[in-house]
């Protein structure tokens, strides 16, 4: 049988662990928030930079005079009127105008968007396996006066939020990323090892530029 001093002795090995523990904790905290805002002003001036090319980089092709695709969104038709038994199509209407460059859209204000597949404004797929829909709906994409072979986009109406806390809190900003020495990168998987994005921005704004002047 074991005496109260056994226990007691215990009790101090476990209350001499959790101060340990906790100070390690307080200790790691402190480091923790020494880099946060150690990094801060850092990716400040990484988004500053993104920022400023892609205004630059909107610029350009508003000079050219680049086309930029129409952004396209569908409106759900009156719920009411389908119960009734109507077969209806959501008006469809244009939202924006973006470039496509890869991993982002851009808008002439130079905001980033989620990229989205490009596609003819009537594909040649079906769009309902109603006949009677799919010309409905056919009809509706029409009304926005756009040519049957316009190339346009579906996608969010919102831009990327590029906040420089959120690149000390993940590593990433968006689809963006920040190298060891401070350069804006276009992230890969891994934020600090993607593409250096001057390079291909400049790239990709000069084949745009190159396509519309030389079709």
């Amino acid at each position: 049988m074991r005496g109260d001093g056994d226990v007691s002795d215990f009790d101090d090995l476990v209350s001499a662990e959790r101060r340990r523990l906790n100070k390690q904790a307080a200790a790691h905290a402190a480091s923790e928030n020494a880099r946060r805002h150690g990094e801060l002003p850092e990716w400040q001036r990484v988004v500053a930079r993104i920022q400023d090319l892609l205004a630059a980089s909107a610029r350009h092709l508003r000079d050219a005079a680049v086309p930029p695709l129409p952004v396209l969104e569908a409106h759900k038709p009156n719920e009411r009127l389908q119960l009734a038994g109507l077969l209806l199509a959501g008006r469809v209407v244009i939202v924006g105008h973006r470039w496509p460059l890869g991993p982002f859209t851009l808008d002439a204000d130079g905001h980033a968007y989620p990229t989205t597949r490009t596609e003819p404004l009537i594909p040649k797929y079906p769009l309902s396996q109603n006949p009677a829909l799919n010309k409905k709906l056919r009809k509706a994409r029409l009304r926005t006066g756009l040519a049957a072979d316009q190339q346009v986009m579906w996608a969010n109406k919102n831009p990327f939020i590029l906040d420089p806390s959120t690149g000390v809190e993940t590593g990433r900003v968006a689809c963006f990323g920040k190298g060891q020495d401070g350069t804006p990168l276009l992230a890969s998987s891994d934020p600090t090892t993607g593409q250096p994005l001057e390079p291909f921005l400049a790239k990709a704004v000069a084949q745009f530029i190159t396509h519309n002047t030389h079709p």
